[in-house]
């Protein structure tokens, strides 16, 4: 019963109030009850211009050489010599350095006179082989006369089948012993170690005296030293999934090295991985992005810090507004009219009713007299301070757009009026007005006249803030 009287009591000082507020005074017509005015507010503005607009992909990487070789052994052994040192020139077939062979030349050794000795043993195995065959077939012949029982002449066959077995057995240990002794020489041609290309050592991990290990599945092998080739490098970056998909084979870029970054040194994409890679304990996933060093400053040396930037898209004569103009606006916020163009643009996405009410759409306002409009815009491509507005985007190179501050882009909605910020503004924004107007004696029609077909190809007179 209580909170029915109270309902009650505040829909009658509701009613006592506007009906005060439309109650006016007979001498001056002003009302009894005066409520102030809803303050315009305050904005800065700036003018769409025509001007060209790269949009970049930004991402960090690590400088490599092309071409880099890691040398390690193929064989367990103590390195004997070591001729080079870390940063030397090298050629290619230079020695660089050498193992003991004391083992495998003793290897090589034993196998080659295991060879021989299955040679002689061949040999012997090849006349033993002769007489089985010559008596066994004599046997035969004795038989053909019954001048030998049956169980003799099986006795010199079973002799012949021993020794044409012992034949063939001595025959497959030497083709085994040649093959032992194959492997060691090469062994052995593997304690000499030459650079594979010309480069540089660019990274000595090893030096003589030390034993060097052989890798395996799971245990890589000792990596003696790293030979780089300095004349090509690269940068091997990791490109955000986000900005995966724009970036390409073959465009170009630009790499800002961490030692001297006012500098950048131009690049070209050569490819981008086709599957992603997420760091242990984060959640990013980044594309490995290849990308190819076009110069041979000597600044750029391996294992250096870089981030590049990827050039995705170009162009040359693009209406651009600021990035500070571009807002995101609810639907509830917005005017029907422009909710239902949004929706008929979004027509082929097939969205649901969820999908659809859970949009932010992107609007730009312009001043319009000391009132603030709502404009559905067709962006295009952006970098760090413009964004491009298509054909047909709702903004026009004559337009005035409100850029800020924050916290009147915060509160704008479609009708709010504003004043400009401050007497520089009004200049501005007059000498744009000043640009636009024909000259004297010209009227609007003759200028018309005179002027291009395409509006599109007219620069504003403005000036950005």
């Amino acid at each position: 019963m209580k909170g029915f009287l109270g309902l009650v009591a505040l829909a009658a000082v509701s009613a006592a109030v506007f009906a005060l507020g439309a109650w006016r005074r007979g001498s001056d017509g002003k009302p009894i009850l005066h409520v102030a005015k809803e303050l315009p507010l305050t904005v800065n503005v700036a003018r769409p211009d025509r001007r060209e607009i790269v949009q970049l992909v930004q991402a960090p990487g690590d400088v490599e050489a092309v071409r880099e070789v890691e040398i390690s052994s193929e064989i367990v052994a103590k390195i004997e010599e070591m001729p080079v040192e870390e940063g030397n020139l090298v050629r290619r077939g230079q020695l660089l350095c050498r193992l003991n062979d004391d083992n495998l030349l003793a290897e090589v050794e034993s196998g080659e006179a295991r060879v021989a000795r299955l040679n002689a043993a061949i040999r012997q195995a090849e006349a033993d082989l002769e007489k089985a065959e010559r008596d066994y077939q004599r046997q035969l012949r004795l038989a053909e006369q019954q001048a030998t029982s049956a169980n003799e002449m099986f006795d010199y066959l079973i002799v012949f089948k021993k020794a044409k077995a012992l034949l063939d057995m001595r025959q497959h240990e030497l083709v085994e012993a040649e093959a032992y002794l194959q492997r060691v020489r090469e062994d052995l041609k593997r304690t000499i170690i030459t650079s594979p290309i010309d480069g540089v050592i660019s990274k000595l991990n090893a030096k003589a005296g030390e034993v060097v290990v052989t890798g395996t599945m799971n245990n890589p092998g000792a990596v003696i030293l790293t030979v780089s080739d300095l004349s090509r490098m690269q940068v091997r970056a990791k490109v955000d999934e986000v900005d995966a998909p724009l970036v390409k084979a073959e465009q170009p870029a630009r790499v800002y090295l961490q030692s001297d970054p006012a500098k950048p040194v131009p690049g070209r994409v050569v490819r981008v991985a086709s599957k992603g890679t997420k760091e242990l304990g984060r959640d990013v996933v980044t594309f490995e992005t290849l990308l190819e060093v076009l110069s041979n400053d000597p600044r750029i040396k391996p294992a250096m810090t870089a981030n590049v930037e990827i050039e995705v898209d170009r162009h040359t004569d693009a209406i651009t507004v600021p990035v500070e103009a571009v807002v995101h606006r609810m639907r509830k916020d917005l005017p029907e009219e422009l909710v239902k163009k949004f929706d008929a643009q979004q027509a082929e996405l097939g969205l649901s009713d969820r999908a659809r009410q859970a949009q932010y759409i992107k609007v730009v306002y312009v001043m319009d007299q000391d009132v603030a409009r709502v404009r559905l815009i067709n962006h295009g491509i952006a970098d760090t301070r413009w964004v491009e507005i298509r054909g047909g985007g709702g903004v026009g190179v004559h337009d005035v757009v409100i850029i800020g501050p924050y916290r009147s882009l915060d509160q704008l909605k479609d009708g709010r009026k504003v004043v400009l910020a401050s007497e520089e503004e009004k200049k501005k924004l007059a000498a744009g007005r000043k640009k636009e107007e024909p000259p004297q004696g010209q009227t609007a029609e003759s200028q018309e006249k005179s002027a291009p077909q395409d509006q599109d190809q007219r620069v504003a007179g403005g000036a950005s803030p």
